[in-house]
């Protein structure tokens, strides 16, 4: 028998592949299963494509609320840039999770106006933006009468505000939005009148109106500063300056009261930035060159709020990577816990917990960042037409 004959039986005898594993019958099961997803772009639309009970169990509202609800903190996905002529969108992941810029870009008006209004809808000099955050963005726009703008990109949804009467006639104006529940959410509107006296009210998109005014009389002098604000627990907070030192401006949402906290005096350069500490109360950065401290407010012994030193950093890492002799602070990502920081060698986001750093932009102009922090659902944002497709396609 030939040597090809003895071994013909041998090829015959080949193991058996085991059967590919079923999928969950149970719907239950198959939910927890999705649940545990990674919180990005890709994820969702990804299970979708599986089959057509899959899609729609991803869809279901019910479940993209446990989703979200799940993974916490949603992910970054990009930061709008305040530039004076337009508000661009810089996505910050990378494929397969990478949105396209033009998916955030605001969706012109055929006609540019808005019927029975009196103010443009396109981002232009007279609209600029103030706030983002819970994924809603807010652009302030000229007047009088002024208006607010509050869009969600993912929804592709707009509302436009018109600030209280009392209020229309003031000289200088900034604004917070949040979203306390999906469905509904808030602007914070704070209006300066003169130079010693600013005002704040709290619009509620549940109610549809804006609350009562509160106003504050300081005896020094106020120069407001342009800058979102930041949100400490259940108060917003902006940078003042209250001559001749620096102040941060606390608007309390619960009782919807105003509070200035001076801040101690400080040396070298003033780059601040308002920040949580680590235990969640008020604090603040700021920097000098590469050398930055972290203050926090805490009460004393006699129970009175004082400023104390938390810890210094040190950005030697950032400073012999990327030459320079100093840095600017750009904006604040809340959800992530960390500055932008602008060097001669472009935008990087530092996290102060880790002080790990990241390039995100190569632009060097002293532009603003406001960092949009969102998680995508089914049926709300990327899987709805064509956009699902678009981030398909950076697969």
């Amino acid at each position: 028998m030939s040597a090809r004959a003895e071994m013909s039986p041998r090829r015959r005898r080949r193991r058996a592949s085991p059967p590919p594993a079923s999928l969950p019958d149970d719907d239950d099961m198959l939910r927890e299963i999705l649940l545990r997803l990674p919180p990005r772009p890709s994820s969702l639309p990804r299970a979708s494509l599986v089959s057509k009970r899959w899609r729609s169990l991803v869809a279901d509202p019910q479940f993209q609320r446990r989703f979200r609800n799940h993974h916490g903190k949603p992910p970054l996905l990009g930061f709008f840039v305040e530039d004076r002529r337009s508000c661009p969108f810089f996505p910050m992941l990378g494929r397969p999770d990478r949105i396209p810029r033009a998916r955030f870009s605001m969706p012109p008006n055929k006609d540019d106006r808005i019927p029975g209004a009196r103010f443009s809808m396109s981002l232009n000099g007279d609209n600029r933006i103030v706030d983002c955050r819970h994924g809603l963005v807010l652009f302030l726009g000229r007047g009088p009468p002024h208006h607010l703008l509050v869009w969600d990109p993912v929804a592709r949804e707009q509302r436009h505000l018109f600030l209280p009467p009392e209020l229309d006639q003031l000289s200088f104006f900034n604004a917070a939005v949040l979203r306390p529940t999906r469905g509904h959410f808030q602007v914070a509107l704070i209006a300066f009148a003169g130079i010693t006296r600013f005002s704040a009210c709290l619009y509620s998109s549940e109610t549809g109106i804006w609350g009562n005014i509160n106003s504050l009389e300081l005896e020094s002098h106020i120069l407001p500063l342009e800058g979102a604000g930041t949100l400490i627990g259940n108060s917003l907070c902006w940078l003042l300056r209250v001559l001749p030192h620096y102040a941060i401006l606390e608007f309390d949402l619960d009782t919807q009261s105003l509070a200035v906290a001076e801040l101690p005096a400080l040396e070298g350069d003033q780059e601040l930035r308002i920040i949580p500490a680590e235990d969640g109360r008020l604090g603040f950065i700021h920097v000098s060159q590469f050398h930055a401290q972290l203050w926090k407010r805490k009460p004393d012994s006699d129970g009175l709020a004082v400023w104390v030193l938390d810890r210094a950093i040190e950005f030697e890492e950032l400073r012999s990577t990327y030459k320079g002799d100093s840095i600017t602070l750009v904006g604040f990502a809340e959800e992530s816990n960390a500055v932008l920081a602008l060097t001669v060698s472009g935008v990087f986001m530092v996290y102060l917990q880790s002080v790990e750093f990241k390039k995100i932009s190569n632009v060097r102009s002293n532009f603003t960042y406001y960092p949009f922090a969102c998680c995508y659902a089914a049926g709300t944002g990327i899987l709805d037409g064509h956009d699902g497709d678009e981030v398909l396609n950076n697969m």
